[in-house]
């Protein structure tokens, strides 16, 4: 059974120095966006949704205070919050299957697009609009979002089958990765330390040298 986790190279990409991994079922190179691109483009979706909600919430509220929807909602607290919650949650569905289906704006933003790290496949309208909806339900997905930019991982989500890639890579604009520096000074340096060893004089046997 293949890990679900996404499979480092030793390559990085030619443009941003970040390392290329491997879809865990395809086997293709993709480079996630950095942590920070990645956080303030999720944060400009946030601000879409609430930005809509608002506007729909205050034309609602305004609709019923002119008596325009009657009085059911403006002497019923309970209907007027459930159509409160019913616009909430309708907008958070609908730009989540936009985001599922095409990218958000916060995707057009920071150059990136959230896909699945088993074969990059993107999660579709549905799946999109369901996962919006469970963001919504984690206020320690805030937290976790601000530890991820700062440990620059750039993770999608929560979810770890989901990852956010760069756009604006080298690979995602035809670039070939190459070879971790890190990686190849490490790999260097273990082999000019294993030749210094079998170079090293026999310390606890017999010398080259030595008589019988």
């Amino acid at each position: 059974m293949s890990s679900k986790h996404a499979r480092s190279t030793g390559l990085v990409d030619a443009v941003t120095g970040r390392p290329v991994l491997r879809y865990t079922e395809t086997g293709n190179y993709y480079v996630r966006k950095g942590g920070w691109a990645h956080f303030w483009g999720r944060t400009l979706d946030a601000l879409v949704v609430m930005a809509v909600a608002g506007i729909l919430m205050a034309v609602f509220n305004s609709l019923v205070q002119n008596g325009t929807l009657g009085y059911t909602f403006m002497f019923s607290t309970g209907a007027f919050y459930g159509v409160i919650a019913a616009i909430w949650f309708g907008v958070l569905f609908g730009y989540g299957m936009i985001c599922g289906a095409f990218g958000g704006l916060g995707d057009a933003a920071a150059g990136m697009r959230g896909v699945r790290v088993s074969d990059g496949t993107t999660s579709g309208a549905w799946l999109g609009g369901w996962r919006a909806v469970c963001w919504s339900f984690a206020p320690v997905y805030v937290i976790l979002a601000i530890g991820a930019a700062l440990s620059g991982s750039g993770g999608d989500s929560i979810d770890t089958k989901f990852a956010a890639i760069d756009l604006r890579s080298g690979l995602a604009r035809g670039q070939q990765p190459i070879p971790d520096p890190k990686a190849v000074a490490e790999t260097e340096a273990a082999r000019a330390a294993d030749a210094e060893r079998r170079n090293l004089p026999n310390l606890y046997g017999r010398r080259p040298d030595a008589g019988s």
